[in-house]
C-alpha cells in the first residue's frame, strides 16, 4: 500500500510510506484482530492495530468497533489523547461491561517526518534504521479496563528507508518466549529489501513455526517502509 500523491499541481509530502500486513486467524476465518493502513490527508497516514480480548467473535466485534470508532473521531478532527479517552469509555457501552481492546497507533506525519505513536495494553513494535533494528515498548493497559485510559505515548523522527514492525501479542509472545524477539528481528535483518506485505507474511510463518504444536493465538502483522 502506497501514499504519495501523484498531482504536479499539489505540493507533495516530504515523505511517503509503504504498508502491507498479514495474518492468520485462530478460529478460521474469524480473528479477533482488526487493523486499519490509511491516509487521514495530505501528510498523514494512520497504521492502527486492535486486538480484542480473547477470539472469536466477540474479540473480532471489539477490535472492529475500536479502529471504526477511531477512524470517525479522527475525520472530526478530535485530538488524539482525547479520541483514546472517548473509545475507553465507548467499549463497554457499547460492546460489553467485561469488553477490552489493545490499541497501538502509530500517525505518521509525512511533510515533517515524525511519527506519533500510542500504545494501549499493544505489542512491542520493531523498527530497522540501516542495519540496527530496536524494539519500542511503552507498557500499558488495554482500552476498556480503567475508568481513565492508561496509554503511553512516544514520538520520534522518520527517515528514508525506515521499516516499522507492528504486530499482535499473538505474534510478539509465540512460544517459546523471546523477551527481545531476536527470531524476528533476525528475519528482519535477513530481508532487507523485502516488501512490506511478503515481509508481514515472513514474520507470521516464523511465529508459526515457533508455536509448532502448541496452541496459538490470533496473528496480525504490519509493516511500513519509509520512502
Amino acid at each position: 500500500m502506497l501514499f504519495r500523491r501523484n498531482i504536479s499541481n499539489d505540493k507533495q509530502p516530504k515523505y511517503g510510506i509503504i504498508s502491507g500486513a498479514s495474518g492468520m486467524p485462530k478460529q478460521l476465518g474469524i480473528s479477533g484482530d482488526s487493523y486499519m493502513c490509511r491516509r487521514l490527508s495530505d501528510n498523514r497516514y494512520i497504521i492502527a492495530l486492535a486486538d480484542g480480548m480473547g477470539t472469536g467473535q466477540e474479540a473480532s466485534e471489539c477490535s472492529r468497533f475500536v479502529l471504526d470508532s477511531l477512524y470517525q473521531l479522527l475525520r472530526v478532527g478530535l485530538d488524539y489523547e482525547t479520541i483514546i479517552g472517548s473509545l475507553n469509555a465507548a467499549v463497554p457501552m457499547n460492546i460489553d461491561s467485561e469488553s477490552f481492546s489493545t490499541l497501538d497507533m502509530a500517525i505518521f506525519n509525512l511533510d515533517v517526518g515524525i511519527c506519533h505513536l500510542y500504545k494501549a495494553g499493544a505489542a512491542p513494535t520493531i523498527i530497522q534504521r540501516g542495519e540496527e533494528t530496536g524494539i519500542i515498548r511503552l507498557p500499558s493497559l488495554p482500552i476498556g479496563i480503567l475508568d481513565k485510559p492508561d496509554f503511553k505515548k512516544l514520538s520520534f523522527e522518520i527517515e528514508r528507508g525506515d521499516r516499522l514492525f507492528f504486530m499482535s501479542d499473538g505474534v510478539s509472545e509465540a512460544a517459546p518466549p523471546d523477551d527481545n524477539l531476536a527470531w524476528a528481528r533476525t528475519l528482519i535483518t535477513d530481508y532487507p529489501n523485502e516488501k512490506p506485505r511478503s515481509m508481514s507474511e515472513r514474520l507470521i510463518w516464523g511465529s508459526t513455526i515457533r508455536y509448532g504444536q502448541n496452541e496459538r493465538d490470533d496473528m496480525t502483522v504490519i509493516s511500513a517502509e519509509i520512502v
